[in-house]
């Protein structure tokens, strides 16, 4: 497994615009195009989990608004004491 990945790591950093002199004729193409994929690839993650990140934070919000509405609402039909309010009426 650390073969693969170390080969990986290896393709990735041969595809650097840097190693244009220092790359074989014939491998040039193809480690740019997979330098440009997995560069593609992580900008899409990044937008994916940063959409994820909103829609968890939107859900946060919607479920605290809708406890705070119900607490405003039982408010409304019992309303709740006052703390000077006990001593006014004594």
């Amino acid at each position: 497994m650390w073969r693969t990945v170390l080969t990986a790591i290896l393709a990735y950093g041969y595809g650097h615009p840097s190693f244009d002199g220092y790359r074989p004729a014939g491998f040039d193409r193809p480690l740019q195009t997979f330098y440009g994929e997995v560069n593609g690839a992580a900008r899409a993650g990044r937008q994916k989990l940063a959409s994820l990140d909103g829609d968890r934070v939107t859900r946060y919000f919607r479920g605290y608004a809708d406890r705070v509405e119900e607490q405003l609402r039982a408010a409304d039909l019992q309303p709740t004491p006052r703390p000077g309010d006990d001593a006014q009426t004594r």
